[in-house]
């Protein structure tokens, strides 16, 4: 039982650490070709959130069939597969097709790389980054709810 408390504690730092530096990875951009790049990079890291978060969920479940954590409907336990869920339809509905769409456009831009960004790629650039930092605010509820175990 010790191992699994260890995967889920570790996979759940590995999964959400990276993410909550993806807001500060995607800062300001001079650039188009640094707004690629940037973009280009977190989603290379997000391989991170994609597999340990997965792994921390598997092995809470499994920690919560295991051990004695008491009813389900406790608010920490519920209140973190809320979040969880709302997290996922945030990246998975909001977040990924923003992102894929503006590197769509970056891809299809006649700017020139070293131009500056158009109002057009810098309103969908901000976009992705807020949705990064609501996803990060979630991560950090979620984080605050397995800690305190509120009842």
């Amino acid at each position: 039982m010790v191992w699994l408390v260890i995967i889920h504690v570790l996979s759940a730092v590995l999964g959400l650490g990276p993410a909550f530096a993806f807001p500060w990875m995607l800062r300001a951009v001079s650039t188009v070709n640094d707004m690629s790049r940037n973009l280009q990079q977190v989603a290379y890291l997000e391989k991170f959130p994609k597999v340990f978060g997965s792994l921390a969920v598997l092995s809470g479940l499994a920690l919560f069939w295991l051990g004695s954590y008491g009813p389900f409907m406790q608010l920490w336990l519920a209140g973190t597969l809320a979040v969880f869920i709302v997290t996922e339809v945030l990246v998975i509905g909001f977040l990924n097709p923003a992102a894929n769409r503006l590197m769509k456009r970056i891809a299809e831009s006649p700017l020139s790389p070293e131009a500056a960004p158009t109002g057009d790629l810098a309103g969908l650039y901000t976009r992705v980054r807020s949705l990064h930092i609501w996803s990060g605010v979630l991560g950090l509820i979620i984080f605050v709810l397995m800690i305190a175990k509120p009842h």
